[in-house]
Formats: structure tokens, C-alpha cells, sequence
């Protein structure tokens, strides 16, 4: 199921098209709000990491390759040790993601790497290649930054092990997985915060959707 909800990505891709114009001025809106709001801190994290390539290189293994295997063990753990909790778990998966889809739709927002004259590097394009890079536009619309389908997901996977994980660890893992995805993606110049705070709305959303179904489902 979480396969397959990840497959509507290359559908949105086709949906936003190659466009930028829009999706850019959309970026560059959100760093003048955070200017504005004094936490537009993103520039300076990423120009430390760049001088220290090995980082900058393993964070970006990292925002490429964990997103989708720990939300698959999120699911898995909770099917085989909680199943009394894992359609909830399913479920708050499956409205997140339809959610985060919905809105690189509707409103397809470039991320901090693809600004012009900002102060970051295209590190997807620095770590594969640009033709590579190309390629996995076609799964992953570049213009699909806000909110942080990676941080969205990160909440997810961060609620389930810190409220149901059976040991002190996984517990611990639930509480620091979701602030080291929010690092991860700001020094790989990714997302902003606002993109990640934007994450959080869309997951309380798809917890209240939840909650109201199931309450539903009880009372029928």
C-alpha cells in the first residue's frame, strides 16, 4: 500500500509538468517570508556543510535512500508487534501522502537547490549527475518541496515508534528520527524550515482525518 501510494508521485511529476517559472517564484516567496521572520538560517548551514564534502555527501545518501525503507519498517514493525495499531498507522501513511500530492499539485514549489542566486548547490545534481538527475525528475516532480514529503513522513515513522515502540531505544529512535530528517534536508539544501513546518500541519490534518474516521467506523 505505501508503494503504491508512493506511485501517485510520478503521476503529480506529470501533472506539475517542467514549468518552473512559477514553482520558482514560489520558492524565492518562502525565503523572503523567512527573512522576514528572522530564520532564514538555511544558506549558512548548507555553506558550512559544503566544506565538509563527506557530510554533505552521506546526507545526501541519506535524504535519497532511508525516506522510504524506514517508513516501510514503520509499517512492518507495527504489523507484526502492534497489529491492533496498524491500520491506524496504514492509514495516517496513506492521507499524509495523498495530502502532500494533492498540494504539489495544486501549488508546485521549487526547492532551495534549484534558486537561482540564493546560496546553495544542486546537491541531487552534484551527488548523481545531472542526466541522472533528469531521470528521477521523472518519478519526483522537482518542483515538490513544500511541505517536506521527507519530514512528513519522518513524523509519522517518529509518532509510531515513540508512542507504541515496545523498547527504550526504538523509543528513543521515534523521537530523534524526525529532528535528524528536518538537519538532513536543510544542509542538503532540499527544503526550508518552513517546509518542514509545513510537513506538520499536513500531518495533524491527516491525524484528524484519521481520528474522525475511525470514530466513525466505532460508532457505526
Amino acid at each position: 500500500m505505501l508503494l503504491g501510494a508512493l506511485a501517485l508521485c510520478p503521476l503529480a511529476a506529470l501533472l506539475i509538468g517542467d514549468d518552473a517559472a512559477a514553482p520558482l517564484a514560489r520558492g524565492q516567496a518562502l525565503v523572503d517570508a523567512e527573512r522576514a521572520l528572522g530564520i532564514h538560517v538555511e544558506p549558512a548551514i548548507h555553506a558550512w556543510a559544503r566544506e565538509r564534502d563527506r557530510l554533505l555527501t552521506a546526507s545526501s545518501l541519506f535524504y535519497v535512500g532511508v525516506h522510504v525503507p524506514v517508513a516501510g519498517w514503520a509499517l512492518v514493525w507495527t504489523w507484526y508487534l502492534r497489529r491492533d495499531r496498524f491500520r491506524l498507522v496504514r492509514d495516517l501513511f496513506l492521507v499524509t501522502q495523498g495530502l502532500l500530492v494533492a498540494l504539489y499539485v495544486l501549488v508546485p514549489t521549487a526547492p532551495p537547490r534549484l534558486l537561482p542566486g540564493a546560496g546553495f548547490t544542486d546537491t541531487l545534481s552534484g551527488l548523481w549527475g545531472r542526466e541522472m538527475a533528469d531521470s528521477a525528475h521523472m518519478l519526483q516532480s522537482p518542483y515538490a518541496a513544500m511541505p517536506s514529503g521527507h519530514v512528513a513522513f519522518a513524523l509519522v515513522v517518529g509518532a509510531t515508534f515513540a508512542r507504541l515502540g515496545d523498547q527504550a531505544w526504538l523509543r528513543v529512535f521515534g523521537w530523534v528520527y524526525p529532528a535528524l530528517v528536518v538537519a538532513v534536508t536543510v544542509v542538503t539544501a532540499n527544503h526550508l524550515l518552513l517546509d518542514a513546518a509545513g510537513a506538520v500541519v499536513v500531518v495533524a490534518c491527516a491525524w484528524w482525518l484519521v481520528s474522525v474516521r475511525a470514530a466513525g467506523s466505532r460508532g457505526a
